[in-house]
């Protein structure tokens, strides 16, 4: 049984029982569920899951910085797929709705892209948009319509989720993508009915989580973390035809961040707050934010360009201290491209098209 997780909606009453109680429940139920852990995934804002602590620190943490907005599955802390989320007891508090179709994966969707309906139902041209989405955003939106189809009539689960859910079990338990084509294959021919859409391979199915953005680049790396760039991995994939493949020795996966930071203005609720700096900023003299750093005005003093466009984002870059200099190239050539040149985003709470450029922070 899935916790409960109303008291992460309180996160300005930080000081108040409900939100407390909710905080010892969540910690309960990952030290339950992590029962060899002594320290677990800390989802406060500061953290957001990429450092560990106790009981007692990420206690503080969560009560001092508040937790990551929108954390509605929560993976690192021991939640699986398709938990039910109430008991019979909290059966009046449950969306009856939400209990006869939709299932775990979509909840997550429609937290994520809360707009998601809404441009689903305003496909004939009424006024609903005050302009066209671009390209990136039209497509998001269209395949996510596309793939919220049930796996087969009548079916209580959508493709997707099936989708979704079959290869998390294949990096689990890591499948060869000829033993997962193989069940793919078996579970369309011998169990499901004639008219499911259950894709035949690996190829098909991983198609679906790359068309909705949620894949990576794979850049091939020598022994001595020489990396092969665009070009010259075109120019072994040609070879490779004529020669026979061959294996790298190392590959890095690199997931792309131009698509996370246009995704990230697909969402009304989480627009609004990647615009939090420019537009609701209060210059009072109180510390309460980066934007009220020294650093942060110094920056704003030398590119008041970059600061009069409210959607250009400042970046941070955390690493575990490894020497991993020349796999940060990949990303590097992204920076280089979103500060000079920019992506056209589409921003859902104002309907609106800009070029969102970013900055990293040192």
């Amino acid at each position: 049984m899935a916790l409960d997780k109303k008291w992460m909606e309180l996160v300005h009453d930080r000081c108040g029982n409900a939100y407390k109680l909710g905080v010892e429940s969540f910690l309960d139920f990952a030290f339950t569920r992590l029962s060899e852990a002594r320290v677990i995934r800390c989802p406060c804002i500061k953290c957001c899951n990429t450092s560990s602590g106790t009981h007692e620190i990420v206690k503080s943490h969560l009560i001092v910085h508040g937790i990551i907005q929108n954390y509605t599955f929560c993976y690192h802390h021991g939640e699986k797929l398709g938990e039910p989320q109430s008991t019979p007891e909290d059966v009046e508090d449950y969306d009856i709705e939400e209990a006869d179709g939709e299932d775990e994966i979509h909840r997550i969707l429609r937290d994520l892209y809360v707009d998601f309906d809404a441009y689903n139902t305003n496909t004939d041209g009424d006024d609903f948009l005050e302009v066209e989405p671009n390209l990136q955003a039209k497509k998001f939106y269209r395949l996510l319509k596309d793939f919220e189809q049930p796996l087969y009539q009548n079916s209580i689960v959508s493709k997707l989720s099936t989708m979704v859910k079959l290869l998390h079990i294949k990096s689990i338990g890591r499948w060869s993508h000829e033993s997962f084509t193989m069940l793919l294959k078996m579970l369309k021919e011998d169990l499901l009915p004639d008219e499911s859409n259950l894709p035949d391979s690996y190829y098909e199915a991983n198609k679906i989580i790359r068309d909705l953005g949620l894949s990576y680049w794979k850049i091939d790396a020598c022994e001595n973390n020489c990396m092969l760039d665009g070009k010259r991995i075109n120019i072994v994939e040609k070879l490779n035809l004529r020669v026979g493949k061959k294996i790298a020795y190392k590959i890095l996966r690199y997931f792309p961040l131009k698509p996370r930071l246009q995704r990230l203005f697909v969402s009304s609720k989480i627009s609004s707050l990647m615009t939090w700096h420019h537009d609701k900023k209060v210059d009072d003299g109180i510390m309460r934010h980066r934007a009220d750093s020294m650093a942060w005005k110094k920056f704003e003093e030398l590119h008041q360009s970059f600061v009069d466009e409210s959607h250009n984002v400042r970046l941070g870059l955390a690493s575990d201290g490894d020497a991993i200099d020349v796999f940060l190239q990949p990303l590097m050539d992204e920076l280089k491209e979103l500060w000079e040149t920019g992506v056209e985003t589409f921003d859902a709470s104002t309907k609106q098209n800009s070029m969102l450029h970013a900055a990293m922070d040192h």
